[in-house]
Order: C-alpha cells, then sequence, then structure tokens
C-alpha cells in the first residue's frame, strides 16, 4: 500500500514514491521531517510491545493534578524510546532486503539501532560526536561501526549521516518520515487509559516521538490530549519555533557550559519542527522550555519519595525526567481536574555517568533496583577493547568517508 503524506510546509498530497523528489522543492528545508501521513495508522502496524504504563499519587499530589500515569518506555529492550523507530527502520529493510543501516545519534538512538540489527544479523554505522559517554557502550558490539566526529555536535554528525548515500545501506534517522508510524503502539496504549490523559509531557529533541504519538492519536482520540514538548534553557529551538511564530527555526548556537546532561535534548536545530508545530496546532497544546540541571535533580528526589516506582526500577536518564522536571517547575499551569501522562523516554542505566554527576544519591538505589528486577546490565559495559571505532573530522571529504563506509560494508 502507498501512503499519503500531507506537505505542511506547503499543503500539497503526495505519495510515498513522490518523496524524496517533492522535499528537493523544498531545498532549504530538505533535512527536516515536513510530510504528515494521512493513512490511518492501525493498517500498517508495526511493533508491538507492552511498555508498563504506572500512577503516582505521590507525585498527582504534589504537582496538584487529579492523576499522573508515568510511561516507562526504559523498558523497552534497549533501554528507551528509540526502539519504535529502529524496529520500523528494519521492517522496512526486511522487505526490501537490505541489512546495513546507518543512524546519527547522541546515544540511545544508537544503542537501539546496535542491539536490534544485532538480533537479525544485520550491521548498522554509527555516527556520533566523539564525545559522547556512550561511545565505550556502543564499542562492546561487533556488528557497528562507529564513526566518532571530532569537535561536533549533533547537527554536525547528522548532516554527515545525511549525505552517506550507497545502495543498500538504509538512512534510520529521525527526520525520516516514514518512520513515524513505528510509535502508533504507544498511541494504542494511551487510547486504552481510562480515565484519558489531558496532557502528554515529554523531553524532545527533534521531536519525533510525540510527533509519533500524535498521529496516531489524531485517528483514535477526540479531542487529542494537549501535547506538551518540554526542553532545556538554551537547547530547545522549538520553543523559539513557537514564539516566532514560524515552523523551523535554525538555532546556530548554545552555551553548553551548564547542560546538559541531559545530552539527548540538545538539537541546535530542530529536525522535526514542522511536525511538532502541526502536533501542537492539533491538540491546542503548549510547550515547556528553561529547564536547568537544578530542576532535572528536584525531579528525581520526587520520583525518589515514590517507592513504589523505585523498586520497580522506573528511574528514567536525565533526558527522560525532563516530562517531570517540566511538570513540577511549571506546575501552576496546570488544575486540579488535569490529568499528566509523563513519559520516561530512557532507562537511567543508559546514563550511569549522568546519573553520578546529576544525582549520586540515587546511583545506589539504580544499582540494587536493577539487579532485583533483573534489568539489562549490557548497559553498564565498560569495554576497553574498542571495536570498529574510527575518529573523523567533520569536514572530511565524503569521497573519502564513503570508501571508509564502503570497504567495512564489504567486509
Amino acid at each position: 500500500m502507498s501512503f499519503e503524506y500531507k506537505c505542511l510546509l506547503c499543503d500539497r498530497l503526495i505519495t510515498s514514491d513522490q518523496i524524496t523528489l517533492h522535499k528537493q522543492k523544498h531545498a532549504d528545508t530538505y533535512e527536516y521531517a515536513t510530510l504528515w501521513p494521512i493513512n490511518d495508522p492501525f493498517i500498517d502496524f508495526c511493533y508491538d510491545v507492552d511498555i508498563p504504563i504506572y500512577s503516582s499519587k505521590i507525585i498527582a499530589d504534589t504537582i496538584g493534578v487529579k492523576k499522573v500515569y508515568i510511561l516507562d518506555e526504559g523498558y523497552n529492550y534497549s533501554g528507551s524510546m528509540k526502539d519504535y523507530l529502529v524496529k520500523r527502520s528494519i521492517d522496512i529493510g526486511i522487505k526490501n532486503n537490505i541489512k546495513f543501516f546507518n543512524v546519527a545519534s547522541s546515544g540511545n538512538h544508537a544503542i537501539s539501532l546496535a542491539k536490534l540489527t544485532q538480533l537479525y544479523d544485520y550491521k548498522a554505522v554509527i555516527f556520533i560526536p566523539a564525545s559522547s559517554v556512550k561511545i565505550k557502550l556502543l564499542s562492546s558490539f561487533d556488528n557497528i561501526l562507529i564513526i566518532g566526529v571530532r569537535n561536533s555536535n549533533y547537527e554536525d554528525v547528522y548532516s554527515l549521516s545525511n549525505q552517506l548515500d550507497i545502495e543498500g545501506l538504509f538512512n534510520a534517522n529521525a527526520s525520516n518520515e516514514i518512520l513515524i508510524p513505528g510509535l502508533q503502539t504507544v498511541s494504542r496504549q494511551i487510547c486504552s487509559l481510562s480515565p484519558q490523559p489531558t496532557h502528554i509531557l515529554a523531553g524532545v529533541g527533534n521531536g519525533t516521538y510525540l510527533s509519533g504519538i500524535t498521529w496516531g492519536l489524531e485517528h483514535t482520540i477526540n479531542p487529542i490530549p494537549k501535547i506538551v514538548p518540554v526542553g532545556m534553557n538554551n537547547a530547545f529551538p522549538f520553543e523559539n519555533a513557537l514564539f516566532n511564530k514560524v515552523k523551523i527555526f535554525k538555532k546556530k548556537s548554545y552555551d553548553i557550559t551548564n547542560v546538559y546532561e541531559a545530552v539527548g535534548s540538545i538539537a541546535v536545530e530542530s529536525f522535526n519542527s514542522p511536525h511538532l508545530y502541526h502536533c501542537i496546532k492539533l491538540s491546542n497544546g503548549f510547550v515547556f522550555g528553561n529547564l536547568i540541571n537544578n530542576d532535572l535533580r528536584k525531579a528525581y528526589l520526587l520520583l525518589m519519595n515514590d517507592i513504589n516506582l523505585t523498586k520497580k526500577c522506573v528511574i528514567p536518564e536525565p533526558t527522560g525526567i525532563m516530562g517531570l522536571a517540566a511538570a513540577l517547575k511549571y506546575k501552576k499551569a496546570f488544575t486540579g481536574d488535569d490529568i499528566l501522562l509523563i513519559s520516561f523516554t530512557g532507562h537511567a542505566l543508559t546514563s550511569i555517568l549522568s546519573i553520578k554527576r546529576l544525582i549520586p544519591e540515587i546511583y545506589n538505589t539504580l544499582i540494587a533496583s536493577a539487579r532485583i528486577n533483573k534489568k539489562n546490565f549490557s548497559f553498564q559495559i565498560n569495554n576497553n577493547k574498542r571495536r570498529n571505532i574510527i575518529y573523523i573530522d567533520k569536514d572530511i571529504k565524503m569521497s573519502m568517508l564513503k570508501t571508509i563506509v564502503q570497504n567495512w560494508m564489504c567486509q
């Protein structure tokens, strides 16, 4: 079946085989996900996984709302919500006899692609800033080529990854419009809740997660719960996009000095801002920005008061707790009748070093809880043997980069 899409920049309807050609007509925004699928999401079901949703009276009472749901995406196979996008990529690869994938990532998307491609005996090329704390973990996988880009941010590695046009290599980057139906599983679970949430909060980098959820809810719930993307201070360009009433805002710099244990939130350019802009419009939602590290810390301290959650190892990484941090910081924006669904988008075990720095008090609790609940301790690998890691400069010639990747693919 051919999907139809609506272009969020010019309102034209196109089919899936016209995506590349149409996006070239918006040359200055080509790297963004600008197309919105309009098909019934349940026709093309991709990934079914039972992610737990808890309720917390302690958190609800502290924020002053009727109910708070916690969606624990850390329960995913790789420890984060990125599995939905990766599973969608792999399904497409299987249908097209593709066994090589590439992605740009600050950590979790890379871990997900490494783990899931390993299951299928496939291979992946990971573009990642050379400064990422998750390179050691990634180096434990035999099935990937890690390309660490020196003196770079996410946008630099994203640009290199998207320029890598090699036959047989599937681009699994989040700006790929065909991936967001992979998130319909989350929409299904939200639909099953009673009472329904009035607001859905999650930290965002490029916004694919909330976009995919909204796409699924568009076909199932009326009205759609208010979509509330949240972000860190000076690292949340979508907030600027809304303020300036533009669908894309290109932020060229940010102050990294106070940033940001929530590394997955850093996006100098918000690649999916047209999608997020559309989600806000559909749901009458809004944004919470200006979070700082201390806000994340306060959210962890609140979470630790709910022993039921911590005993079950429902402890997110710093990027994953941004939704709770924003709800706590801006609690006056809610009423006593509101029902919040807060997504913990990734597990703390994927970011042990960040947890130690930001909230060392919970480290022992995290490890003890993980052992009791038999969480996957491959997250804690500290492997000194570096497999298939190449460090490059961000201005490398594309011909040289293609040769490096093609030689590795032929091994």
